[in-house]
């Protein structure tokens, strides 16, 4: 695990509550609403990080995307003949977003 850049302190509430400072929810990509996970790591530190996809589970992902994506590709060609950007250009006019 990477050292910190910054170190927060903060006091426990008498209910066993923390405050986790904005920036290190940032750092640590925790949002409100998310679920989290709360570990003790090898050296006795609390390590609050997401729940989500693992590193392998995002790559999984990625590849089977990839993979549906590549399925269809060509199957659906424009009868026009034109290529997207130009499709995109006709349905929306000057609209560019």
């Amino acid at each position: 695990m990477n050292a910190p850049s910054k170190i927060e302190t903060g006091t426990m509430t008498s209910k066993g509550q923390i405050l986790i400072p904005k920036a290190m929810r940032d750092a640590a990509g925790l949002v409100p609403g998310q679920p989290y996970k709360v570990t003790v790591n090898g050296e006795g530190q609390v390590v609050v990080t997401p729940l989500g996809f693992s590193l392998e589970e995002a790559s999984e992902r990625s590849r089977r995307v990839r993979e549906a994506i590549m399925a269809i590709a060509g199957k659906y060609p424009n009868p026009d003949g034109m290529s997207t950007d130009e499709y995109m250009r006709e349905i929306r006019g000057s609209y560019e977003p």
